[in-house]
């Protein structure tokens, strides 16, 4: 197996280089020898950004950086915020009380004779950690990654320190506690100007998926293969581009960083919502900084999003640019085929409710959902669109349904299990939110979508009257939540069906089939308090309808009779006649202040599935209730 191919090598490498990481740590402040690889790391950094700087990387910049990170994800897993600031800022024993010019040279002296370290890498008074991020974002920001192989493998291992530097916050409990996240709040505050430009490069490298370029030999030979000279570092084919990945993994961790002291807002999502469509005539769009422009191709990043949209990376940044950004929001919506995105949405959905997506996921997918249905042009469009057999969608055998209909399948089936199984309020109220959305705009209603409709009534109602039914005779005060939650779902609903009856009845009228076949499920709720006046309309409907069958004498009509019969009776169906008028149901999405609590977490999730970085699970605290929650959601399915 691949996967577990990638994650033994990046175990083997924790396991080769923990003994000598607790060495430099121990013997760092005598022998400052983790300083000094740091500053032949950051000199050859300056190497590489040289203007005269030409053809490969030099194998000891590549070696250098790749054993900063090797070290560094050692000591930000196991030391606090000071102690890494000791570690990184060399406070070498006895210089605490030197000047800044003669703590120069005393590092000057610590440097081997071999190594040359370039003078401006020691008198640069910045800390070195600001020098390392500020380094690396340099090489993100201004070197091409498919120059030549060594160029791309370079590149990689920068985005990869980055991730590094940042994981000091997977071993909190909180990703709230910012002050704690050494690495990570120096480059949000000292670079946030340059997040425009950042999250311009980092979406352009995802949106190109440009691979690695062939090369004979590798500059991972030198380094890696020191370690483990038999093991291969070549990439198959069928694996993403590594910079892509990377590029994206990132750009969703930045984003995902919500309280950043000292701002108001999230700049790498400002950055998101700042991107422009390249064909959008008159945009040129600069940034903060005022020298670049904030162009993509929106047509190539949905394609994109099309053919990888399994993979939950792209699920999570679709949702951030449904959110963020209104020109992608509307050039999605306003497409003419929403079938190709959409149906993979669904089938996504309809997958998971068996186990096969986690928990993460399904929320995300749904919460697109929400957004796609908060559109009504939108809406409209799904129903006039005809979708013919899906092999995925094993409930029932339907040779043609709408594609509105089919989301409303899937929407019902997602509630259902939801119901017997997570019993997460959360998933409730944002499935029925979007049937509600479509409900204004539901018309030739499929039989199989009415009779869905109706049973799910029929499954909330029961288990709301059992609930308060115990509630009364035992007084469980515990259910009384319970009781409330289920209460709120009939009353949703039942104002879904009577959105479609007071809109579109004329065009539904296998609704009222479905409503006259099971029409004894409402008469528990006429007298009730809290549903009557909801009721009321649909009883009007099934007394006016069931009348005109009544009449037609008919001892022992079939189904197709009664569909005629219905079909006569809507003719005249006074328009007046129900006469509890309701608001449009239109429910909009609003992401909650403490959103970061749920996306931080999965987003560090994502980066352990999908880096060759080895992190001990023990340690990964953020990890622990998103680990635990998924864990409960496999044993549930």
């Amino acid at each position: 197996n691949d996967l577990i191919l990638q994650r033994q090598d990046a175990y083997d490498v924790e396991m080769a280089t923990v003994s000598l990481a607790i060495e430099f740590a121990a013997n760092n402040d005598k022998t400052a020898n983790f300083n000094t690889l740091l500053l032949h790391a950051l000199s050859q950094m300056r190497k590489v950004l040289g203007l005269e700087f030409v053809g490969e990387i030099p194998i000891a910049a590549y070696n250098s950086l790749f054993l900063v990170r090797i070290f560094s994800k050692h000591f930000v897993g196991n030391m606090v915020h000071d102690e890494i600031h000791c570690l990184f800022e060399g406070s070498v024993s006895g210089t605490d009380n030197l000047s800044p010019e003669e703590c120069r040279w005393a590092s000057e002296e610590l440097v081997p004779n071999n190594l040359v370290i370039d003078p401006m890498v020691l008198y640069d008074s910045r800390p070195k950690a600001e020098q390392l991020l500020g380094g690396l974002l340099t090489v993100i920001l201004e070197v091409d990654p498919i120059s030549n192989a060594s160029t791309y493998e370079y590149y990689q291992e920068c985005l990869d320190t980055l991730l590094v530097l940042f994981s000091t916050q997977i071993h909190q409990s909180s990703p709230g506690k910012i002050n704690s996240n050494y690495f990570l709040n120096i480059f949000l505050i000292r670079f946030s100007h340059l997040s425009d430009e950042l999250t311009r490069r980092l979406m352009t490298n995802f949106i190109e998926q440009k691979p690695p370029p062939p090369s004979s030999t590798s500059v991972v030979h030198n380094a890696y293969y020191y370690l483990f000279p038999t093991r291969s570092s070549a990439f198959l084919p069928s694996d993403p581009p590594p910079v892509a990945e990377r590029s994206l993994l990132l750009l969703l961790l930045l984003a995902a960083q919500w309280k950043v002291p000292g701002q108001n807002n999230n700049r790498f999502r400002k950055g998101i919502k700042s991107l422009k469509d390249e064909t959008a005539k008159g945009y040129f769009v600069i940034s903060a900084s005022g020298d670049f422009d904030m162009v993509i191709s929106f047509r190539i990043l949905y394609q994109l999003i099309c053919r990888q949209l399994p993979n939950e990376e792209l699920c999570l940044m679709l949702y951030l640019l449904m959110v963020e950004n209104e020109d992608f929001r509307v050039y999605v919506l306003s497409r003419l085929d929403p079938e190709i995105l959409l149906l993979q949405i669904l089938r996504l959905i309809y997958d998971g409710v068996d186990g096969k997506a986690n928990y993460s996921q399904m929320y995300i997918l749904l919460t697109i959902l929400l957004l796609f249905s908060q559109d009504e042009v939108f809406n409209e469009n799904i129903q006039k669109i005809t979708i013919s057999y899906q092999p995925w969608f094993t409930e029932r055998l339907l040779k043609s349904i709408s594609l509105g209909g089919l989301t409303y399948l899937v929407l019902i089936r997602t509630v259902q299990y939801n119901l017997s199984s997570h019993r997460d309020a959360y998933f409730h109220v944002i499935c029925l939110a979007t049937l509600a959305n479509l409900g204004n705009s539901i018309q030739d209603i499929h039989p199989y979508v009415a009779q869905r409709l109706i049973n799910l009534f029929d499954i909330v109602a029961k288990r709301y009257q059992k609930l308060q039914k115990r509630v009364c005779q035992e007084g469980e005060d515990e259910m009384t939540d319970d009781v409330s939650i289920y209460g709120d779902l009939v009353c949703l609903v039942l104002e879904i069906i009577n959105s479609v009856l007071s809109r579109k009845l004329n065009s539904n009228l296998e609704l009222i089939y479905s409503l006259l076949h099971k029409k004894d499920l409402f008469a528990h709720f006429q007298s009730h308090p809290r549903f009557s006046e909801l009721i009321s309309n649909i009883d009007n409907v099934i007394s006016y309808f069931h009348a005109r069958i009544s009449e037609s004498n008919l001892k022992s009509p079939s189904a197709e009779e009664v569909s005629e019969l219905i079909e006569t009776a809507a003719r005249t169906w006074p328009p007046g006649r129900l006469k509890v008028e309701f608001p449009d149901l239109k429910f909009r999405y609003e992401e909650e202040a403490d959103s970061q609590e749920f996306f931080c977490p999965y987003v560090w999730a994502l980066i352990y599935r999908h880096t060759w970085i080895y992190w001990d699970e023990d340690k990964m605290h953020i990890l622990r209730d998103y680990i635990m929650y998924e864990k409960l959601d496999e044993t549930a399915t």
